[in-house]
């Protein structure tokens, strides 16, 4: 339930994020790891945004907000849930030429 629940919020963001193109998750496996990664085609992230993901309450900026809504609690829950379930969440994002 908890797994899902990570899911559920990694791709509701990738979908809110992505106006155009696509929001793939690959799962895979390797021995008992099981590695699922969400990928969307949206509008990315600077370094500096990345280090304030986790954050509760806090989003890439203030523009974030107003644009595309939202708390900014998603992600620190479910980062917290994974570390939970022994896992990690991890961010490899490049900011979106406009």
């Amino acid at each position: 339930m908890r797994l899902q629940q990570v899911l559920s919020n990694l791709l509701s963001n990738a979908v809110k994020f992505t106006k155009r193109g696509e929001v793939r998750l690959r799962v895979a496996r390797d021995g008992d790891d099981i590695y699922f990664k969400a990928i969307d085609s949206g509008i990315g992230l600077t370094p500096e945004q990345i280090t304030r993901l986790f954050q509760p309450f806090e989003q890439a900026d203030s523009s974030t907000t107003r644009e595309y809504g939202g708390s900014g609690l998603g992600l620190s829950i479910s980062q917290n849930l994974a570390r939970m379930m022994g896992g990690e969440i991890m961010v490899d994002s490049a900011l979106a030429l406009s």
